[in-house]
Parts: structure tokens; sequence; C-alpha cells
């Protein structure tokens, strides 16, 4: 597959092992970003377009939810796909309306992962 067809992914999580794992994994399948702060991946959306994000719920700079509001506000029709160690911020998200593609809870396959960022938009 050209790299002209290859989604777009910018991956916001701040663990440097997982954004290795994620490197490595989905290096053939996605073009790939990283941002380890919510600032570091607002400051992406500005300057590039992903197909898709994947949000990681705990970051140093920010938390998830007030960083997803931004990200809809700015861009509503963005696929997100969560992911988080938490299992009981899921029905805050629905509460809050606040839209998402995907919830995957830590620790999680990578195929699952990637079986999501194909199904997101």
């Amino acid at each position: 597959m050209a790299d002209a067809e290859r989604r777009r992914v910018l991956f916001v999580e701040d663990e440097q092992a997982l954004q290795i794992s994620y490197q490595r994994f989905f290096r053939p399948r996605f073009e790939m970003e990283f941002a380890g702060t919510g600032a570091e991946a607002m400051a992406q959306l500005e300057s590039q377009a992903p197909d898709v994000l994947v949000l990681d719920m705990r970051l140093p700079d920010t938390d998830g939810i007030e960083l997803l509001r931004k990200i809809r506000s700015l861009h509503p029709d963005l696929p997100v796909i969560i992911t988080t160690a938490y299992l009981s911020i899921e029905p805050q998200l629905q509460v809050l309306d606040l839209g998402y593609s995907g919830y995957i809870v830590k620790p999680f396959d990578l195929d699952e992962l990637g079986a999501a960022i194909d199904a997101a938009g």
C-alpha cells in the first residue's frame, strides 16, 4: 500500500514504552505521529489533520476529558479512540456526550487497537 493511502494516526500517549510498541507494530500499516502531552497534541492538530486520534486519558499536563472537549470543539468529526487504565471513565464520557469511536481498556492487544483504528471513521 502506498504511503498516500495509509491512514494518518496521531497517538497521544506519554508512556515511551507504549509509543515504541506502537511504532514497531503499526509502522507497516499507518503513518504515525506522537504527542506525549495534551499541549503537544493540540499543537500537532493545528499543523496537520490526522485521520484518527488515539487518546490516552492520563496525561502529565491535562485531564483526558478536558483535552477531548478541546479536540471536539475544534475537530468535531475527527475519529477518537480512547485508551485508558480505568473502566469507570466510559460512563462519564457518555454522559458528557463527548463522541468517540472506540474505547479500549489497558492492557490491550495491539491487534485490538489496530482493528479499532481501521474501523474508526
